[in-house]
């Protein structure tokens, strides 16, 4: 990261530019991509100010503040600085999130660390009985269930009936 600091009427000492250095470098791990620091420390009659601006990658913060000494507006303007780097970092963080919500599942290991888990689905074994499809309908009525699995005796292949949502029943068939 490069340091650049200018002052307007006032000289700086070597240990206030340490010091300035020390807090600036405590945002670097925050923002890996920071490039450069900018500090602007101005005095006027009875204030100090300090404005610090902070380019990074793809975005520029920027914090000014003023008090009555020079170390508690450079410690406000680094504490605004911190605040807006997080906030910058959390709104990131949740658009991916709510951005990978949305995008559907591709096939495993697609660009994913870690394993893929399904969601957890209730499993019920049944028992398959041999009937008709018109005996697989009158049973499902009987049972009030809203599907039922069954071997259909005509071609000897798994088939469901289940209930629509309008209160019908459908059939499904598998095909060889």
């Amino acid at each position: 990261m490069q340091m650049i600091i200018s002052t307007r009427g006032l000289t700086v000492s070597k240990a206030d530019k340490d010091a300035l250095t020390r807090r600036l470098a405590k945002i670097e791990p925050m923002l890996p991509a920071l490039i450069e620091a900018k500090a602007m420390l101005s005095r006027e009659k009875h204030r100090r100010t300090a404005a610090l601006t902070l380019v990074a990658k793809h975005h520029a913060f920027h914090a000014e503040e003023t008090a009555g000494d020079l170390q508690s507006a450079v410690d406000a303007a680094v504490t605004a600085l911190v605040r807006q780097v997080r906030e910058h970092k959390d709104r990131v963080t949740s658009r991916k999130v709510s951005r990978s919500r949305r995008r559907p599942a591709g096939p495993a290991g697609a660009g994913r660390p870690g394993p893929l888990r399904a969601p957890a689905v209730p499993v019920r074994r049944v028992a398959l009985a041999a009937m008709s499809v018109a005996e697989a309908a009158a049973a499902l009525a009987a049972t009030g269930e809203d599907a039922l699995l069954f071997t259909d005796t005509a071609t000897d292949a798994i088939g469901a009936v289940y209930r629509r949502r309008d209160g019908s029943v459908a059939a499904l068939e598998a095909s060889p």
